[in-house]
């Protein structure tokens, strides 16, 4: 595939948030211009007069590309409403790790520093790491449920992933993902079953899910995704 016209067609869709529609209508002008490129090159013609045939033989798409239009004017609400999900995630996922610390700091804290009982201390943190928990997910579950429906179509990923498998980067988070999830499963079943503190051993998913976002944020894989 020739560079140019990839970064050609790249600035063509630039300004154009991610779907189905731009997607395909996207590859298939690449796929189109590859073809009379290469054709040109097999007439004889060098590699700088391939690439201005082939953009010559494309011929005008500013009616295509206009057709995508109502896609470019929602930009700046699927923006907003990706930085809501983003603040909302992080929120949740930091309500997750205090209900966790409370639960095991709670105790901790009554029998070192003698602040009470080890036992009641131990209900109040699990109390309040199940008033979290309630909280964490109420945000995330509202926030899943207040896309705009002029806007979900263009941020619902065309398939069950969590990245856009269309590119290498997204394979590979994909591919790690998958792998993180199931070291994950293996972890809490091993540890599991070999405790049997099954009533405790459910924070594991707690404490990977924030790790797993964590790797995320500090990696910038959900920017560039985004």
């Amino acid at each position: 595939m020739n560079s140019k016209i990839k970064n050609y067609v790249d600035v063509l869709f630039n300004d154009l948030p991610r779907s189905r529609k731009a997607t395909e209508l996207k590859e298939e002008i690449l796929a189109d211009l590859n073809e009379h490129f290469e054709a040109h090159i097999a007439e004889g013609k060098s590699e700088n007069q391939a690439y201005t045939e082939a953009l010559r033989d494309l011929g005008d798409i500013d009616e295509l590309l206009i057709s995508l239009a109502p896609e470019r004017e929602l930009k700046p609400k699927i923006d907003d409403y990706r930085k809501k999900k983003a603040r909302n995630t992080s929120i949740a996922v930091m309500l997750y790790i205090f209900g966790a610390i409370l639960l095991c700091a709670l105790p901790a804290s009554a029998a070192i520093f003698g602040l009470g009982n080890e036992d009641k201390a131990g209900i109040i943190g699990f109390i309040l790491l199940m008033i979290c928990i309630a909280i964490a997910t109420g945000l995330l579950i509202y926030t899943k449920m207040s896309v705009p429906q002029d806007v979900e179509p263009f941020i619902t990923k065309s398939d069950s992933s969590e990245f856009d498998t269309s590119s290498k980067k997204g394979k590979y988070w994909d591919s790690l993902s998958k792998l993180f999830w199931m070291i994950t499963t293996i972890i809490y079943l091993g540890i599991s079953f070999w405790t049997m503190a099954w009533h405790i051993s459910w924070l594991i998913w707690l404490i990977a899910s924030a790790v797993w976002q964590a790797i995320l944020l500090f990696s910038g894989a959900k920017d560039e995704e985004n």
